[in-house]
């Protein structure tokens, strides 16, 4: 009782003010680390979804959503809609069928899918392997979004949408930022017109071999996320932050806050930046 009655008394004075809470590194500069969550079944348990950002981060704003989705060999989510609502499928491991509209296409590890608003889509996981996949949705998942089963059959929405495939993470547009780190731009409705991507954010793959990295910088209005694929990377500030990014993890880096990169590990890092809006060279500030 007296511990109870303590502890009240505690969180009354901190309250009040008369006590502060000293801030974490990463809440002090801007930078968290995001672990993906231990997630839920879905689909009747066809597939398991891991939130990284979304409901478990309702402190950051962000014009996107992001977990990672799972499924048993043949296993298959089943048709459905998502209104008003784009989705990026990036492969992180095995293969899938992937289904918009009147489209059936393969996709295997390393290729991205980006499906446009209220298609009708489903992904099944085809080979020996578990499929696992990076699932991102702009705007951000609402439960009153998605449409499937039986309300399917009285959706009035009509699409005869195609996906956009991207095969090769190395075959888009390069570019030579830092000290062994090779970055390349996969999907940006800003300096990608022609493809017309239907989505607001852009998607980068980067490599950074054993000491590359990059220098200080900072996003002008934009925030960064960035998942580690393979290996480890460190985010560094110039207070002396660091924070350690394993691989399966991700890391959110708020607009304007300052920071560099860098591969401390032996082995290659890959990665995966997800920029909102979406990147350009002039929003890149060096001089800091």
């Amino acid at each position: 009782m007296h511990r109870v009655a303590y502890l009240i008394l505690i969180c009354t004075i901190i309250s009040c003010g008369c006590i502060t809470q000293s801030p974490s590194p990463a809440e002090e500069t801007g930078i968290r680390l995001l672990t993906p969550t231990a997630g839920f079944p879905i689909f009747d348990g066809q597939g398991h979804y891991a939130g990284i950002i979304g409901q478990e981060t309702p402190d950051i704003t962000i014009n996107y959503s992001m977990g990672l989705v799972t499924l048993a060999p043949g296993n298959v989510l089943p048709p459905h809609r998502l209104l008003g609502t784009t989705e990026m499928i990036c492969i992180l491991q095995g293969a899938a069928e992937i289904r918009c509209d009147n489209v059936t296409i393969s996709a295997r590890e390393g290729e991205v899918v980006v499906l446009p608003a209220d298609v009708l889509r489903s992904t099944k996981a085809t080979g020996n392997t578990s499929l696992k996949f990076i699932d991102v949705i702009q705007p951000p998942f609402a439960p009153e979004i998605e449409i499937s089963d039986a309300d399917l059959s009285e959706c009035t929405v009509q699409t005869d949408g195609a996906p956009i495939i991207i095969s090769d993470p190395r075959g888009g547009i390069e570019w030579d930022i830092g000290s062994d780190m090779m970055i390349y731009s996969l999907a940006n409705p800003a300096l990608m017109p022609e493809a017309h991507f239907p989505i607001d954010y852009s998607l980068a793959y980067a490599e950074l071999l054993p000491g590359g990295g990059a220098d200080t910088n900072r996003f002008t209005g934009a925030s960064e996320v960035i998942y580690v694929i393979e290996g480890e990377i460190e985010v560094f500030t110039p207070a002396g932050t660091v924070i350690t990014v394993p691989a399966g993890s991700a890391v959110y880096i708020a607009p304007e806050q300052k920071k560099g990169y860098r591969n401390a590990g032996e082995t290659v890092a890959a990665i995966l930046s997800f920029v909102d809006p979406a990147w350009t060279p002039e929003l890149v500030d060096w001089a800091v």
